[in-house]
């Protein structure tokens, strides 16, 4: 049954459909920022929003539970407090299912109220911080999620009085009256796209420098909610917190997730982690995130409603490294230090080379020495607050104002600044401070694209960064790093202004191969945006190896560079690596449909790491109970199973023992050819190197693994 997008029907950018109802305004869908596109829009925060179905599992890599390629459609944290602080009313959320909705509490608890479980937190003193912090006069305690919401399932009841909603398995339908007004699909089907990235800006590395990505908040339609990476001497960017749509905005600003070191989260709430899914699942490595342990643990629990997989399952996507408070964490050459924020859940403020975050927190002198008197904070927590940024050399402060963030004030701004050399009020819309006359030059503010640099020039030059963007695609970081500072040498950079159709969809190879250096490429097919590709993506293989009509265009989506590699230089990579051998194999990935939407290039790289075998009938691939060493994955024939589960498949895509090889456990079953059959081979180092490339494909095997 097709859509029926009636005058009823408001379409914004991402899938995301405003319906008038006799009941209100219904959001359907909600993926990062939708309040700023309705804000920017002219449209006031609804009052329901429907969320969609769960993507099954195993369709696509980065898809699963409510989330899209990375994209969490359950973003409904600042609508909430739209229609709750703003509006005074309690909003209504609408899933499908009932398990949907019972995730999507579990998402917001921890979100809004922190862990649920005392055991959970650092301690007591803590959770009554926080509740003080929460403090909301109208109820006479913190608000929780039972006050700011209604939760629903079209599953039991799309009875919403005088409107009525119906899933149909493909679309969700709108009634009034028994007379139908509206049919909005409910497949996520657009490119997901912010509504403001940061201006790319000249970036002069020095000893310590920062580079905003966005200094605002989840309110503001014109600004990006705070994130920003901090370079220390020459080593790679680190990351503190991950607004929405990250991989977008750091290609926007010419880097790659790849780039990045460590992930440094401060705390839950939707404007710190709305780019962690994206990051985690398409950011092509694996993810090093640091935060404390509480932390930690309500972010599994948050991310498991989201994916609609188990905490312990979450935790192997990326790796942890704990940093709690009292107790420094030294990791990758740095020494990061932490307390406790003062916020409405748990928060943390780092500390690491000269800089200072403050994560969100409600900063006054004169209001914790009243808490400290009337007996709710103690002493060395008072002094813990007061001393934590003391010596740094560029302290980036919470300035949100308000009942849980800073209200920023002369007096406060003196005392802030006199911590540190240079003092960036983050978390905020406003432009234009006042700053005292003797603060000029030490007090900015955090816009998106602001740069903060300070000591001594960092030495770079055009021929290491070619190095860096070979170095992060994933094909040719499989060369040497001496043939690819070579290649690096001899490769062209090629510029095209944005809007500008670098090959169309049909045309002839011309035997070259191309990687994004700088800036955003927009794939089409058929017309339609398929994928947006940033630093350190290759294009132009497939034609380059077998003289194909190119399957995309390639759109210019920003000013793009690209490092040519001309034929003669591809040639000799193609028979280094053995490109023309895994060619077949890369076709057969492709017209896989749970893999279809990766880039080609991805599927390449992944097939090199793949080894084809005839089988004949009666060959047994593994046995149960011996140590995993190497995954099967079938391709055609008939292979028997016999374990916790016994059974036979002849369904082409499925893996067995790709668990067991990667972890190095015994195997969970035995698995015997019924027919000559063909199966592709991957070993445990190769399957490592999935475990740190592609942690969406390791999660899409796991799931279809036997």
């Amino acid at each position: 049954m097709k859509p029926l997008l009636t005058d009823r029907v408001h379409c914004l950018p991402n899938d995301i459909y405003v319906v008038t109802t006799a009941a209100g305004n219904v959001l359907v869908n909600s993926p990062p920022e939708s309040l700023k596109f309705l804000l920017a829009q002219g449209l006031p925060p609804p009052a329901y929003v429907l969320l969609p179905p769960d993507a099954l599992a195993g369709s696509e890599p980065s898809s699963r539970g409510f989330v899209r390629r990375g994209i969490n459609y359950a973003s409904v944290e600042f609508l909430i407090y739209a229609n709750f602080f703003g509006q005074q009313r309690r909003m209504t959320l609408i899933t499908a299912t009932a398990a949907q909705a019972q995730r999507l509490y579990t998402l917001l608890s921890e979100t809004i109220n922190g862990p649920a479980a005392l055991d959970d937190w650092p301690g007591a003193w803590l959770r009554q911080e926080c509740e003080t912090v929460a403090f909301y006069p109208p109820l006479g305690r913190a608000p929780t999620v039972d006050d700011m919401v209604t939760i629903v399932a079209l599953e039991e009841s799309g009875d919403l009085g005088p409107m009525q909603i119906e899933y149909d398995g493909s679309n969700f339908r709108f009634f009034e009256q028994g007379v139908e007004i509206a049919r909005v699909p409910a497949v996520i089907t657009s490119v997901a796209h912010p509504l403001a990235v940061a201006p790319p800006r000249p970036l002069v590395r020095q000893t310590i420098t920062l580079q905003f990505i966005g200094g605002s908040d989840g309110f503001d339609p014109t600004g990006i909610t705070t994130c920003f990476l901090a370079y220390l001497g020459a080593g790679q960017p680190l990351l503190f917190d991950a607004a929405a749509y990250l991989n977008v905005r750091l290609a926007h600003l010419g880097l790659s997730p790849r780039q990045l070191d460590l992930v440094i989260i401060s705390h839950l709430h939707e404007d710190h982690i709305a780019g962690l899914p994206e990051l985690i699942l398409a950011g092509g490595k694996r993810v090093q995130l640091v935060t404390a342990q509480p932390i930690y643990r309500s972010l599994l629990r948050v991310l498991g409603a989201m994916l609609d997989l188990p905490p312990a399952a979450v935790a192997e996507l990326f790796d942890f490294y704990p940093l709690d408070p009292g107790q420094p964490l030294d990791v990758h050459g740095y020494r990061f230090e932490a307390t406790y924020a003062v916020h409405s859940i748990p928060t943390i403020a780092v500390r690491v080379g000269g800089i200072g975050y403050s994560g969100d927190m409600r900063y006054d002198e004169a209001w914790l020495e009243h808490l400290h008197q009337s007996g709710q904070l103690s002493a060395e927590r008072l002094a813990a607050l007061r001393q934590f940024a003391e010596g740094v050399e560029v302290l980036v402060h919470d300035m949100g104002g308000g009942a849980i963030h800073t209200t920023p004030t002369a007096q406060l701004l003196r005392e802030l600044s006199a911590k540190s050399r240079r003092l960036v009020l983050a978390h905020t819309s406003r432009q234009d401070w006042k700053v005292a006359d003797e603060l000029a030059g030490r007090v900015e503010v955090a816009v998106s694209g602001h740069i903060v640099g300070l000591g001594e020039v960092v030495a770079d030059d055009e021929q290491r960064q070619r190095f860096e963007t070979l170095t992060i695609c994933p094909i040719f970081a499989r060369l040497p790093a001496a043939e690819r500072a070579e290649l690096a040498a001899h490769c062209a950079v090629l510029t095209y202004p944005a809007g500008h159709t670098i090959a169309h969809e049909g045309d002839g190879s011309d035997g070259s191969a191309y990687v994004i250096h700088h800036g955003i490429v927009e794939i089409l097919v058929g017309g339609e945006p398929v994928r947006l590709l940033g630093r350190g993506n290759s294009l132009g293989e497939r034609g380059a190896l077998m003289g194909e009509p190119r399957t995309g265009t390639m759109r210019a989506h920003s000013e793009v560079q690209l490092l040519h590699i001309a034929p003669d230089l591809f040639t000799g990579v193609a028979r280094r690596l053995g490109l023309h051998d895994a060619f077949t194999r890369a076709e057969w990935l492709w017209q896989q449909p749970a893999l279809a939407q990766l880039p080609w290039a991805t599927l390449l790289d992944l097939a090199l790491d793949f080894t084809p075998h005839p089988v004949p009938a009666g060959t047994t691939l593994c046995r149960q109970g011996e140590i995993g060493a190497t995954g099967y994955l079938l391709v055609s024939g008939r292979l028997a199973f016999a374990g916790a589960t016994t059974g036979d498949s002849e369904r082409s895509g499925d893996c067995f023992g790709m668990r067991a090889a990667l972890r190095g456990e015994p195997y969970r079953m035995t698995v015997t050819s019924l027919t000559d059959s063909m199966v592709w081979s991957i070993d445990a180092p190769a399957l490592q190197r999935l475990y740190l490339i592609y942690p969406d494909l390791l999660l899409h095997l796991h799931t279809i693994d036997r």
